[in-house]
This record gives C-alpha cells, structure tokens and sequence, in this order.
C-alpha cells in the first residue's frame, strides 16, 4: 500500500492545542516516539486505536542523561527506561499491525533512541526530566506544505 500523507507520534514537554501549526523550524521541545511514517487514518481507524493503546498507561517522567549529535542535529539523549521502551513498542506494534510504513525503520524498536533535538528557543539539560502524558499525532505535511507541521489529536496517559 502506498500512501501519500505522513504522520508523527511525539510527547511535548509543554502541553500544544490541537489544530496548533508551526513550521518545521520551530518544533516545540518534544521526544519522538514514533518518527515519520504513512498509513491510511481513516480505514485504519488508528485514532481511536492509539486512544484505547494509552488508556491503561500511566504518565512518567525520563531524565536527560548526556548530549549527542544525531546525523546534523545536536540533541540530548533521554534515559531509556522500560517504560519508555514499552510505550515506544506499544505504538510501533500498533502502527505496524495497520501497515503503517516508516521512513526510517533503522530507528524503531531496539534501535530507538530517546532524546530531544536541541531547538532554537529551548532545550533538556543534562538530569532535566521530561513527563511524558501523552502522544500527540502531529500532520507533517498539513495542506500539501512540507514546511508546515500540525497538532492533529492527543491521546492522554492516566496520570501517575
């Protein structure tokens, strides 16, 4: 199957509405937990399928532990702790059960690595801990525009 519109699973560090749009550049501080990938939304009904995924997970808190530079982005690596580690599983297995395709499989499973890219305005220090609360489908190309980036739903974790 081939599909044309792209999707991102993220957690950002600060709570961002839906229907927010920002351009690539300027990305809120967030962790990928699921990078680039296609797959149909609506015959998939992948919405409310990550709803029910997180509905059982409690929200966490991962630490930075040191800084790296991942291909040409300086980022902070983040502790990989088994609850991220599941909560990255729980996603791919769901997205890859409804034929999702990645850009970059090379990174998912037990090649993931948590971290938060180092943005323009703000970034994780090193013992800086970021509360995961909820995965966040984020459109990357919202109208056709491969600069836009758009805030589509949020599936909250139970709180901790």
């Amino acid at each position: 199957m081939a599909y044309s519109q792209k999707y991102s699973l993220v957690s950002f560090a600060r709570p961002v509405a839906i229907g927010t749009e920002f351009n690539m550049a300027d990305w809120p501080l967030h962790i990928t937990l699921a990078d680039v990938f296609a797959i149909d939304r609506v015959d998939t009904d992948i919405d409310r399928k990550l709803a029910e995924l997180v509905i059982d997970l409690p929200s966490f808190s991962v630490a930075a532990e040191k800084e790296a530079t991942l291909g040409t982005a300086d980022a902070v690596l983040l502790h990989k702790t088994p609850r991220i580690l599941e909560l990255h599983d729980r996603i791919i297995n769901l997205l890859t059960a409804n034929w999702a395709i990645f850009n970059t499989p090379e990174f998912i499973r037990e090649d993931f690595m948590p971290h938060c890219t180092i943005q323009k305005t703000e970034r994780l220090y090193i013992g800086d801990e970021l509360h995961i609360e909820a995965i966040v489908l984020v459109d990357m190309f919202p109208a056709g525009d491969w600069q836009q980036r758009k805030v589509l739903q949020s599936f909250k974790l139970q709180k901790d």
